[in-house]
């Protein structure tokens, strides 16, 4: 879910076009606090499961009746509690007297992938709706709110081994190699050597099922479960060094043939300088290794970015000397140095930058924070 607020304009005292502002009407409003929104549970504890069964209801009631000229809107989203909904999930539109309803999964996916709370340990969550007012007034919306604390759970340690003739282990199941789970049972990346071939993925050594396998695409995953279903497999088509990157949660697989090992940023507009051992290292993306990235500053100066702690070495750079970074967006790799074009950052351009490099693109953006 995205992550988006919109109570600064649910709340903003500014007159919409075709709306008339008028005080005086507002001053003859009803006391306006009928839009109460009740948790199904003031304490809620997760059990790792995939059933999409609800295990916490928010409901409402309809707001303040303001006569015919008026209709609501009603807009609901939830926050880690006491945020101000700065990190909230992105608004739904919902009915009067409505209810949204969240599965253990999703909690789960919410309180410790989205908001970064530790799994396992209590989490106060805050709800919210609006009933926005449409009429021929301004009128404030009417807002209420809930929290529900939620522990959720630790989930189950579940290995995952890659096996095919693609990998280092080939099709022998008793040799297949393991891959890292970054998060148990949901999250997994792994980064070796395949030739040409075919790939998978068994849950135990020497065991053909259950595996996960190629689903409608390159980029699904289907849990196969006996020799009935298809044994589509992912394919590596050339020799290489390939980085790997799946979610059980979602069923979804990348991967990739590595360009490159490491990037590193050089020149006197970097904190490196011109020093080989002060490179600066660029991140490679965990769900595709040929985008890097850098966040920090960038002084006036040259910068251009190397494959290795040496100089005349697989060089990335721009399409001539002396390149913009707010325009030269185009990036060239060239097995040296020669020709030695570079980036060039201006006394005004200096500060704090994010770049993205992507090298399937080729395509580089320096943003500047």
């Amino acid at each position: 879910m995205k992550s988006k607020s919109y109570l600064p304009l649910l709340l903003a005292s500014l007159c919409l076009p075709m709306v008339s502002c008028d005080d005086k009407d507002n001053d003859k409003d009803p006391e306006r606090n009928q839009l109460v929104l009740t948790p199904s549970a003031q304490e809620v504890t997760l059990t790792e499961t995939d059933d999409p069964t609800p295990v916490l209801t928010f409901s409402w009631n309809t707001a303040t009746d303001l006569g015919s000229e008026y209709s609501f809107t009603y807009l609901f989203q939830v926050d880690i509690a006491d945020n101000n909904f700065a990190s909230a999930t992105e608004v739904e539109i919902v009915e009067p007297n409505g209810s949204y309803s969240f599965s253990a999964g999703e909690l789960y996916n919410l309180i410790v992938e989205k908001w970064g709370r530790t799994a396992g340990q209590p989490a106060r969550i805050e709800a919210r709706v609006a009933a926005r007012v449409d009429g021929p007034y301004f009128k404030y919306p009417e807002i209420a709110t809930a929290i529900t604390t939620v522990t959720t759970f630790v989930p189950v340690s579940r290995p995952l081994y890659i096996t095919g003739s693609a990998t280092p282990g080939g099709t022998d199941l008793n040799a297949a190699t393991g891959i890292t789970e970054l998060s148990n049972g949901r999250l997994y990346s792994w980064r070796g050597r395949l030739v040409p071939g075919t790939f998978k993925f068994i849950t135990e050594p020497g065991q053909e099922f259950p595996s996960y396998n190629m689903g409608d695409d390159s980029k699904t995953l289907v849990q196969r479960n006996d020799a009935s279903q298809p044994d589509k497999q992912f394919e590596a088509y050339e020799e290489g060094t390939y980085s790997i990157y799946l979610s059980l949660t979602d069923m979804t697989i990348s991967y990739a043939k590595v360009m490159f090992e490491h990037l590193y940023l050089v020149g006197n507009g970097t904190m490196a300088g011109w020093e080989l051992d002060k490179l600066i290292e660029m991140n490679p993306d965990p769900s595709n290794p040929n985008i890097f990235t850098y966040n920090g500053p960038l002084m006036e100066g040259e910068i251009k970015i190397i494959s290795e702690r040496e100089w005349n070495v697989p060089t990335v750079k721009p399409l001539k000397a002396d390149a913009d970074i707010n325009s030269d967006t185009e990036v060239q790799i060239t097995p040296g140095q020669d020709p030695d074009y570079k980036w060039k950052v201006t006394a005004e351009q200096a500060g704090t930058y994010k770049i993205t490099l992507d090298l399937e693109k080729l395509t580089i953006n320096f943003e500047k924070q």
